[in-house]
């Protein structure tokens, strides 16, 4: 399999949530990967159970929430970099999803099309900084 470089796009109704009293210090945080997103509504279709995906995604830790002169900053820390490897049919994806226990789908990075992971093949995610905002 290999990876093509991601668009990364925010969900609407987590901004809303994190401008309104949202506390990304608290909440626990997955990674999936979904077919099919919908940033307005905040909404997600994760790719489904089987063929080396698991539903409910991987876990990854905050690494830090900081606030520096108006500007907010949500970094993570991962597990050795989130890896799911096809089996016996494979899975396909295209989204990678930021998934916020209370927020919901936070962010979500795009592969510009449906990805296939073949049996054998796998998939590796790396990602840092969240976002930034001022």
């Amino acid at each position: 399999f290999r990876s093509p470089t991601a668009t990364y796009t925010k969900f609407q109704p987590a901004i809303e949530t994190m401008l309104e009293g949202g506390n990304l210090e608290t909440e626990t945080y997955v990674l999936k990967l979904a077919t099919a997103i919908n940033t307005t509504a905040g909404s997600i279709t994760e790719t489904t159970n089987g063929g080396g995906y698991s539903t409910g995604g991987v876990s990854i830790t905050k690494a830090t929430s900081s606030q520096s002169g108006g500007t907010y900053t949500l970094a993570m820390t991962q597990p050795t970099n989130p890896v799911w490897t096809g089996s016996s049919g494979g899975f396909t994806f295209q989204y990678v999803v930021l998934v916020g226990s209370t927020t919901g789908p936070i962010a979500a990075w795009d592969y510009g099309s449906s990805q296939t992971v073949a049996a054998g093949e796998t998939v590796s995610v790396t990602i840092t900084t969240i976002f930034t905002l001022s």
